[in-house]
């Protein structure tokens, strides 16, 4: 059973993939007249739910993952150098997705200065990647691991707190832009740190009380505190925001508590699941395990120019209805699910598989893009 229980992270973690997936066809595809109907505010809710879901179960997961590791962390073995690996291959593909061209020549020749800033753009990819490696260090740097609690919850209220009014400085003033970019949504930064990080914060505190529970028998009666805690926030600051019509919510600590509320209903939605249901559909799991290759790649299936020299997203024109996306949704899941079964199987069977199917896809990659 606690096996079975322990699936809920992967079922989270792959439910807020597919929907993700659906946000990028939806935000890539469908005709944008169809934002002003006000059926799609309700849909604009459930696809926001994706991100704060993925960084705070991104904490979770983390918290969960490591805490047989910790020795080895600190004598630095091979766990402190795959952690590290793992969290430089999240803000590596965070930015290749959004190189302007993959081909040097292009990068030198033809792109703009548009499209550099869109590179340096802070995505949830470098988001969750500079969350965990700050939260890594603190793991390493602090033994006592009540310190490392204070820390992450000094560390979380400092990310939320003060968030409203980190966003009327510029910071573009005082450090290099792409430093800039991880404070403040300027340019096409969508997930700076304020007040990101704290949904991380909150997925590592929520992932150690959970542990806490567990050793002591009593993980049923803290999921059911998890459910009326995120209940009360939800109802509270949800209509509260609504009410209050804030122009800019995003940095507002009501987007961040009604949104953390709903992410604990789903994380304890999950948990019931788990319990009842023995094993998890393939269409979550290898999503979920997979994530950041499904993540990648299908940004690529959507994005890059391989149709006849033209992306999906130029065929479509911007011109297709809310249903056809979801079709379209439901096809790419469909694609993305043979490649992340096929990528797990390998990479569970043999050791040595992941790390070298990745650094012979840098290096062909690399040697295709200094050729082109």
């Amino acid at each position: 059973m606690k096996k079975t229980r322990l699936n809920f992270v992967d079922l989270m973690r792959g439910l807020a993939m597919i929907v993700m997936i659906e946000v990028h066809v939806v935000n890539s595809l469908m005709n944008p007249a169809l934002r002003n109907e006000t059926w799609f505010y309700f849909v604009n809710f459930i696809n926001g739910m994706v991100a704060p879901s993925f960084v705070f179960i991104s904490g979770f997961a983390f918290m969960l993952g490591s805490r047989s590791k910790l020795a080895e962390f600190r004598t630095f073995k091979y766990a402190f150098w795959k952690q590290l690996g793992r969290i430089m291959l999240i803000w590596f593909l965070g930015y290749m997705l959004h190189i302007p061209f993959f081909s040097k020549y292009k990068c030198i020749n033809i792109a703009t200065t548009d499209h550099w800033m869109n590179f340096l753009g802070v995505d949830v990819l470098q988001c969750i990647a500079i969350g965990l490696l700050l939260i890594f260090i603190l793991r390493l740097a602090i033994k006592s691991d009540k310190v490392f609690i204070a820390a992450v919850i000094l560390l979380g209220l400092g990310a939320v707190i003060p968030a409203a009014k980190i966003y009327t400085i510029d910071f573009q003033q005082h450090l290099p832009l792409f430093m800039a970019m991880y404070i403040t949504p300027i340019y096409y930064t969508n997930f700076p740190v304020f007040p990101w990080f704290g949904f991380m914060a909150a997925g590592i505190l929520t992932a150690w009380f959970f542990m806490k529970s567990r050793e002591k028998g009593s993980e049923h009666l803290f999921i059911k505190r998890l459910l009326i805690s995120g209940t009360l926030l939800a109802v509270t600051a949800i209509p509260l925001m609504f009410y209050l019509m804030i122009p800019d919510v995003r940095p507002n600590i009501l987007f961040f508590a009604g949104r953390l509320g709903v992410v604990f209903i789903i994380l304890t939605g999950c948990y019931y699941y788990c319990a009842w249901r023995d094993e998890l559909s393939p269409i979550i799991l290898y999503p979920s395990r997979e994530s950041l290759a499904v993540y990648f790649m299908h940004l690529q299936f959507l994005h890059r120019e391989v149709w006849w020299g033209k992306s999906i997203i130029t065929m479509s024109g911007q011109s297709l209805g809310f249903v056809t996306c979801l079709i379209i949704s439901a096809g790419v899941v469909l694609l993305m699910l043979p490649m992340a079964r096929v990528w797990n199987y390998y990479k569970t069977k043999y050791n040595y598989f992941g790390r070298i199917a990745v650094a012979v896809m840098f290096t062909v990659g690399g040697i295709v893009f200094m050729m082109r």
